[in-house]
């Protein structure tokens, strides 16, 4: 969809202003995303854990030692905690800083989208699109771990919304370049953001941000003799485990990330799969930015990450809330629903529809915030040819187990 554009406002004479939201409202809005942002940090468990030991330890032999190990995990993302590091050791051990990067990352990505569409986008969208993002989404687990999803998610869909807006272009695509170099895998949803460019300006030079890209992650693998060859997972009752690296058939993890009850983005990233045009074109309020373009390229980066998770062993992300591999998703999601919220010519069955979204993300926040380390037994305490409960059954599903008989969240 092309970019929304408005004529000149009328003169009074012409016609009457549209009337504005009362002050109070946005006062009200902008305090109860400062209270999400602190909810983060003091409502959850906040610690390095699963992967982010790695990446931990990597980062502190890089400090400490001054050389790299052959950890499987890139150091991309570790450097630009570096201040964390010091701050940590310098008042008790590195780990007390560290595991706050992740918040840091996210409210510092918050704050350069806001800067961004500031003027070019209405403030009681921006403001709806923010809170969503805090309130209404699965990221409280992840920014409360040191993975790496966080600092990828903001590292390259900030970067594509400093690339639409036309200013200071490179640095955008530097910002996603280092995002997806944190994390190899989304290389591929890079390049499905690069082709897309290509063909709508018709530049071959739009693929060298993916080629660089592409290039920093073979340095490192061949620098830090990483990478993950021979990974594979424990062999249980599914017919596919087992399997070394890439070798899930691509079919069923298309299925599976898209509808597995317990990490099915269709269930976990619901406002990503809403129709958004006609809100968007009745946006009341100035755009100067191409709100459209920039949903649009957010999506094919997630619909690259789907392509090459699907034939991965591990595409269900491990024991993790939700698909924290699509945690980049929540940002379309949240931007389609908040047009949608603010669409006052929706019929009755689009306002039900945005209505139900909104109830099924406002209670994933919930859950992902408050239930996320609630593992049910007998997918995790138990041999391990169980564990599929947890990736397909509704009932062990992160999303609806705290509803069920017997569960608790101690």
């Amino acid at each position: 969809m092309s970019q929304t554009t408005l004529e000149p406002a009328a003169t009074a004479s012409e016609a009457p202003a549209a009337p504005r939201r009362p002050h109070w409202t946005a006062v009200v809005e902008t305090l109860l995303i400062v209270a999400g942002l602190a909810r983060l940090v003091w409502g959850q468990q906040v610690a390095v854990v699963a992967d982010g030991v790695d990446r931990l330890n990597s980062i502190s032999v890089l400090l400490t030692d001054g050389r790299l190990n052959n950890s499987e995990y890139s150091i991309m993302g570790p450097l630009f905690s570096t201040p964390l590091w010091l701050l940590g050791k310098a008042v008790a051990t590195p780990e007390a800083g560290i595991k706050y990067f992740n918040l840091v990352v996210f409210t510092l990505g918050l704050a350069a989208l806001w800067l961004l569409l500031r003027g070019l986008v209405p403030g009681a969208l921006i403001r709806r699109f923010m809170l969503i993002t805090v309130a209404a989404s699965l990221l409280p687990p992840d920014v409360g771990h040191y993975g790496s999803e966080t600092f990828t998610m903001m590292g390259v869909m900030v970067g594509i919304v400093v690339v639409v807006r036309g200013r200071r272009r490179g640095w955008g695509w530097a910002a996603a370049v280092v995002g997806v170099v944190n994390t190899p895998a989304t290389v591929v949803g890079f390049g499905v953001v690069g082709l897309a460019e290509t063909w709508r300006h018709r530049r071959l030079r739009l693929l060298v941000p993916v080629a660089v890209a592409a290039a920093l992650i073979l340095l490192e693998i061949l620098a830090r003799k990483g990478g993950y060859v021979g990974d594979r997972g424990a062999k249980d009752v599914m017919p596919f485990s087992g399997r070394p690296g890439f070798s899930y058939p691509f079919f069923f993890g298309v299925l599976a990330i898209l509808f597995a009850f317990g990490r099915g983005i269709v269930w976990y990233l619901p406002g990503m799969f809403l129709p958004m045009r006609r809100a968007l074109a009745d946006l009341d309020g100035p755009v100067g930015i191409d709100l459209a373009r920039i949903h649009r390229l957010w999506l094919l980066f997630v619909g690259g990450l789907v392509v090459v998770y699907a034939p991965w062993w591990a595409w269900y992300a491990g024991m993790s809330w939700g698909p924290r591999f699509f945690l980049a998703g929540i940002l379309p999601a949240a931007l389609a629903l908040a047009l949608r919220l603010g669409h006052r010519q929706a019929g009755l069955g689009a306002n039900l529809l945005t209505l139900a979204v909104l109830l099924l993300s406002s209670w994933i926040g919930l859950n992902s915030l408050f239930w996320h380390e609630l593992w049910p037994t007998a997918c995790f305490n138990t041999p391990q040819s169980v564990e599929a409960l947890c990736w397909y059954s509704p009932e062990y599903s992160s999303l609806w187990y705290p509803w069920c008989p017997g569960s608790s969240p101690t």
